[in-house]
């Protein structure tokens, strides 16, 4: 019997997975923060064998190469993706063996990327679960306009075909397990729910509804603005992302905050607005942490512009920056 974590991650809009077989199990689109899979892991007391990625990202940082590396899994990665680091290429069909009857089955679902691939996982030669990424989502698909404008209307057209081919592939009571598509940018749209099934989604998804012409028309009229480190992701994950660093940030001064505040570093409070009213450092702007903070910060801040944090407490900052790991703002 198989079981199957899910790793929720609100404020990027974003599932990650943990798919477990009695021994061992796979890890699918982890975040950077890779030591909440491995505290997933452990609770299941699973060795993680496969770490599995959808596509290359570009709403945050993967954890998927820093992960292979500390547990010593093979990292999967689609085979058209343009990475250079060391990775195990899967193309459409390719199978590997997760645990004693659990298969993970690749299948290639352009659309949200020309490379995109979901994985089937089967347990006794049976379809149970669909790792779709950012292919088939709840109620809507993922975004076609992420990765080159020239691109767009035919990876929309690409995503009809692929919705099709997932729910051709599979039974109803299939249960499909996206990435993104619970507040992320990266979807067309959002759903209610945290989970749904092929057979659900055949009933109500747009994609499986509408022909091909009008679903597109619909689709590319919806897309909304592209956050501006959207820019970045792909290129950081493609080329490997940097091992995350979680270590508490130096304290800060009165005098250091003034000197950083001079050299142009943005200070960010990050307290609730009204007490951000009631006084805070002049020059210093207010994104809450308890909002969708790194989404926020990462679109308005220049890229790799150095940053200061001020919190209400230790927890507040330690949460805040492990947010912010996930889209690269790093130290």
């Amino acid at each position: 019997m198989f079981t199957v974590d899910t790793l929720q991650f609100p404020v990027l809009g974003n599932h990650s997975y943990l798919a477990s077989g009695p021994r061992t199990a796979v890890a699918v689109d982890p975040p950077r923060d890779i030591d909440q899979v491995i505290a997933a892991a452990a609770r299941r007391g699973v060795r993680i064998a496969y770490v599995a990625e959808t596509h290359v990202h570009n709403d945050y940082v993967s954890g998927g190469l820093e992960l292979a590396r500390v547990t010593g899994a093979r990292y999967l990665v689609p085979a058209g993706a343009a990475v250079s680091f060391p990775h195990t290429p899967v193309a459409d069909g390719d199978t590997v063996a997760v645990d004693e009857d659990l298969v993970l089955r690749a299948l290639a679902t352009p659309g949200h990327t020309p490379h995109h691939t979901a994985y089937v996982l089967q347990e006794g030669g049976r379809a149970a679960a669909a790792f779709t990424g950012g292919s088939l989502l709840i109620g809507a698909v993922g975004r076609p306009d992420l990765v080159e404008p020239r691109l767009t209307e035919h990876l929309a057209r690409a995503q009809h075909a692929s919705a099709h081919r997932l729910a051709d592939a599979l039974d109803g009571e299939v249960r499909l397990l996206p990435t993104h598509g619970f507040g992320s940018f990266c979807a067309s749209g959002q759903g209610t729910a945290d989970e749904t099934t092929v057979g659900a989604e055949r009933a109500g998804n747009a994609a499986l509804t509408k022909d091909v012409d009008a679903f597109v028309a619909e689709l590319l009229a919806g897309l909304d603005d592209v956050p501006a480190y959207y820019a970045h992701m792909g290129p950081v994950n493609a080329a490997g992302p940097a091992p995350v660093d979680l270590t508490p940030p130096e304290p800060a001064t009165a005098a250091g905050i003034a000197a950083r505040l001079a050299a142009g570093e943005w200070v960010v409070d990050l307290r609730h607005r009204a007490a951000f009213a009631a006084g805070h450092v002049p020059g210093s702007v207010n994104v809450e942490a308890d909002g969708k903070l790194a989404t926020y910060l990462a679109w308005l801040l220049p890229w790799r512009r150095p940053v200061t944090l001020l919190a209400a407490s230790a927890g507040q900052l330690a949460h805040a920056q492990r947010e912010l790991v996930r889209v690269g703002i790093d130290r």
